[in-house]
């Protein structure tokens, strides 16, 4: 009876914390999912109005692989084209991930630890910011939860199936972000320096050989993107401060140079007495569990040292942390292993204060900075203020009266608010198709007028969306077509853009 019970409160607790732990994930997801978009996002939404071909082709022309896009496709079909439906498929692939990690964690120490870390990777500030975007982060670091998965049972069995699905697994990272592939270098350091099997054993071999086929087809494109995508043109060079912004994203979501007094005592804190108390864990664990200790140290530490050795000159810089979330997000992973050890029963044994002490020092820090990147999740500055501006604009218009958007880059901000009733339009001749990432305007061309001159013949009003500077802010039109023939009769505006309703002279 009491081995019953026992069994039936883990399997309680193996489906009530991922659900805990998810509903956490979630909640602060919500915090700013329907926020303005931005371009990456704008581009998301704006490709997946094509077909599958389209997508196909337009992404051979930027600088990622077709899978997530195909997949938002399906998945706006599905539940709709609003921005909180299309941020929701990274929330939900957020939250596999969060799952996956409870698992694993639990396969390779206890459900405690397992418990723990993973209600602490759920506050990962990283993690919300990028659940909460219609991009490829949050899909990627569930893969490589699951692959990491998959392979512990690969080594561990040398079962047929699971060589199969690891690459499988691999292939769908690769298709997904090439950024994946440093966490495929991670396992093959690990696999490397384990005891559990040679690099080019026949197995491994036959399994990456799968992998390479399956990403066969996408090869042709992806040599297309090396020779014609102007790759890193928009990546900040590597400095000193690179280390630091990283460990400061990936703590408080802000870069370093703004953690200031408190707060960098605060991620000080976390970072020396995680150490601490993992390096005490380590010496605790068993020879198994020290394995998988290093295999999880690997997925922290690996992706970000590799990615600043790409990075270096002569090289083109390719260092932008929510590449490699995976990495970012598992740190608090990390925080939450050092907390459980740090209020074990064999570390508290001794009840003196300075035994109570550190752990309550850590937890207080770990809280600190989950709180601090939270507000710093929340209150992000957006790229662009498009969707309040489009919004005010339409309380306003006039039913059918069309918005014009001045360059590209609004253009695919604003057009995710079009609406029949007040519809938006670019202008092919304001757009300077100069980068990969525009050419889907051209080629979809939604609500894109090709000859302005015959569209404005019948507008006795239209509204005007462009960038805020000293000529529009004058109320002087930046377009000399537009100010040929119409006045300014209402402007809205805001810190970066401002609409104007205009009327024919």
């Amino acid at each position: 009876m009491t081995k019953s019970l026992s069994r039936n409160k883990s399997i309680a607790i193996c489906i009530l914390i991922p659900v805990i732990a998810c509903a956490i994930f979630m909640t602060f997801c919500m915090l700013n999912i329907t926020g303005t978009i931005w371009f990456d996002e704008s581009y998301s939404a704006y490709l997946v109005r094509g077909d599958f071909g389209d997508i196909w082709n337009m992404t051979s022309l930027d600088v990622h692989p077709p899978l997530f896009y195909f997949l938002l496709k399906i998945w706006a079909s599905i539940f709709g084209y609003t921005d909180f439906s299309m941020r929701f498929m990274s929330v939900f692939f957020g939250a596999i991930a969060i799952i996956f990690t409870f698992h694993l964690l639990k396969r390779w120490f206890n459900i405690k630890t397992a418990s723990i870390a993973t209600l602490a990777l759920s506050l990962s500030p990283m993690l919300i910011r990028y659940g909460q975007e219609m991009r490829m982060y949050t899909l990627v670091f569930a893969i490589v939860i699951a692959a990491t998965y998959v392979l512990d049972l690969m080594l561990e069995t040398k079962k047929p199936r699971y060589y199969i699905l690891y690459a499988i697994l691999i292939a769908l990272g690769m298709w997904t972000h090439y950024f994946a592939a440093i966490a495929w270098i991670a396992h093959i350091i690990y696999y490397t320096i384990s005891k559990r099997g040679k690099l080019f054993s026949k197995q491994m071999i036959l399994t990456y050989a799968l992998a390479v086929v399956l990403f066969i087809p996408w090869v042709p494109s992806l040599f297309r993107q090396i020779v014609e995508v102007q790759s890193g043109f928009w990546i900040p060079s590597i400095s000193m401060a690179t280390p630091a912004n990283y460990l400061s994203q990936s703590l408080i979501f802000s870069e370093a140079a703004y953690a200031t007094g408190w707060l960098v005592l605060l991620a000080i804190i976390t970072i020396v007495l995680t150490v601490f108390f993992l390096k005490k864990a380590y010496s605790k664990y068993s020879k198994t569990e020290k394995s998988k200790f290093w295999l999880l140290i690997t997925l922290v530490a690996v992706p970000p040292i590799i990615l600043v050795a790409l990075s270096l000159p002569p090289l083109t810089s390719m260092f932008i942390d929510r590449y490699i979330l995976y990495s970012a997000a598992l740190i608090w992973v990390l925080i939450g292993m050092a907390l459980t050890f740090a209020f074990s029963g064999e570390n508290l044994t001794k009840k003196n204060f300075s035994k109570v002490l550190a752990p309550i020092i850590l937890l207080i820090a770990a809280i600190g900075c989950a709180i601090t990147g939270l507000v710093n999740v929340e209150n992000r500055t957006p790229e662009g203020f498009i969707k309040d501006t489009i919004l005010a604009t339409q309380l306003v218009s006039k039913p059918n009266v069309p918005i014009l958007a001045n360059n590209e880059w609004n253009y695919y901000d604003a057009i995710f608010y079009s609406s029949e009733e007040h519809p938006i339009y670019g202008v092919d001749e304001w757009i300077n198709y100069q980068y990969g990432s525009i050419f889907p305007i051209k080629h979809i061309g939604y609500n894109l007028i090709t000859n302005l001159d015959d569209f404005l013949k019948d507008q006795d009003t239209i509204w005007y969306i462009t960038d805020l500077n000293d000529t529009t802010r004058s109320g002087n039109l930046d377009r000399e077509v537009l100010a040929d023939k119409y006045r300014v009769v209402t402007t809205i505006a805001n810190d970066r853009c401002v609409a104007f309703e205009l009327a024919k002279k």
